[in-house]
């Protein structure tokens, strides 16, 4: 079987390797899953088999294609990511907001685009360095409908060297309606040599009329051990710590490089924090640690510890059931004491509730990010004192 770089993941792969072998490729995939569990490192590796030049069915990682597209150069593989707006730019100063259906983005192409390269190569360089890297920025990401529109003008000329023109759209939930209604036109008529592959952390995320054109794969959570082993193998962490981080990643590789990497530990610290805080039920020390906290982090760390809120409250629920079966199994006396103040399973789901919905709220509705936080927490404030 091919797709050797991808962990786990068994049925997304022979699904892949038949419709090779089968000459049965689809116009356009959609793959789907938790963040960080081999998505885009799949994407890839598909474009390198589909084009590989021994065609034998699978990438041989030494033709001149394989390793083109290995280096993001490959004329026929063109790759779209989310990136910073110029929008929220824009707003930073004053300035008139962008249209969302990015007619001003297009006016204005010359000066986005120098400034867009910059976050782009960001993206190329962390994800060639490891394809399981998280790419964050500190500001909201958006896959513009120009770049759409530039991916169209490509598609439909015939392919440079390659066999097929392969497009890979990282992390689609971040389109605008408009660039997703753009790219209705090509999804629904493709051209004959043509692949598109779509990844996503959140299918919910996408128009119904964008998922119904796809051929649908799932990826699953990869196994803690083959997390566990490929941190030891390939970044030399520690027996415990690899075994520690692999259970707090719940099946993500690119989260448990995350841990590995040491820029996690003290996010899921602020989000325990932030709780108990809330629990006590102290307005003005809340009032203050949500401004300390918006002082400290930007605004995707922010979403990041709304993220580990939910999974301390998830531990909480197992904890009421008499389960111990944790995600945060370290801080378990932590959370037990947190737990006792909510008494109830379905206090902390309603908790639950709140955050995903004020997560999502952030993400897609522009919402206040310190009016988001002080609700959590006056709901939480609630739910904790009955």
């Amino acid at each position: 079987m091919s797709f050797n770089r991808v962990l786990d993941q068994k049925i997304p792969k022979k699904i892949l390797s038949g419709a090779i072998s089968k000459n049965l490729l689809a116009s356009s995939y959609l793959f789907y899953g938790e963040l960080g569990t081999g998505k885009w490192i799949m994407a890839l590796e598909l474009a390198k088999a589909i084009n590989c030049e021994k065609n034998r069915g699978e990438a041989c990682d030494v033709c001149s294609s394989c390793r083109k597209i290995d280096k993001f150069i490959h004329p026929d593989v063109t790759m779209i990511f989310p990136i910073p707006s110029a929008k929220s730019d824009r707003n930073k100063k004053g300035e008139e907001d962008l249209s969302e259906d990015g007619e001003t983005i297009s006016a204005q192409s010359g000066k986005l685009q120098d400034k867009g390269q910059k976050e782009f190569e960001k993206y190329h360089t962390l994800k060639k360095e490891e394809p399981y890297t998280i790419v964050r920025f500190d500001r909201k990401v958006n896959i513009a409908v120009e770049q759409i529109r530039m991916m169209q003008r490509d598609i439909f000329s015939r392919p440079f060297e390659g066999k097929r023109k392969v497009v890979i759209m990282a992390e689609a939930e971040h389109m605008h309606v408009s660039s997703a209604n753009s790219l209705l036109k090509t999804l629904e008529e493709p051209p004959e040599y043509a692949t598109l592959i779509l990844t996503t952390n959140d299918i919910n995320k996408l128009l119904p009329t964008v998922v119904s054109r796809c051929q649908q794969i799932r990826f699953g959570r990869i196994s803690q051990d083959q997390i566990e082993e490929k941190l030891k193998s390939d970044y030399a962490v520690e027996r415990e710590e690899a075994s520690h981080f692999a259970h707090l990643s719940n099946g993500s590789y690119g989260k448990a490089l995350d841990f590995a990497q040491g820029e996690k530990q003290d996010i899921r610290r602020e989000a325990l924090g932030l709780l108990n805080l809330a629990a006590e039920g102290r307005t003005n020390r809340i009032i203050q640690w949500v401004d300390q906290l918006l002082s400290q982090w930007d605004w995707n760390s922010i979403l990041e510890m709304l993220e580990f809120a939910d999974a301390i409250l998830r531990d909480i629920y197992m904890i009421l059931e008499g389960s111990d079966h944790l995600i945060n199994p370290d801080m378990k006396p932590e959370v037990v004491k947190l737990g006792e103040k909510f008494k109830r399973q379905n206090r902390v789901e309603e908790a639950f509730r709140t955050i995903e919905q004020i997560r999502s709220d952030c993400q897609v509705r522009n919402a206040s990010l310190k009016l988001a936080l002080l609700n959590m927490c006056f709901r939480v404030k609630e739910l904790a004192n009955g």
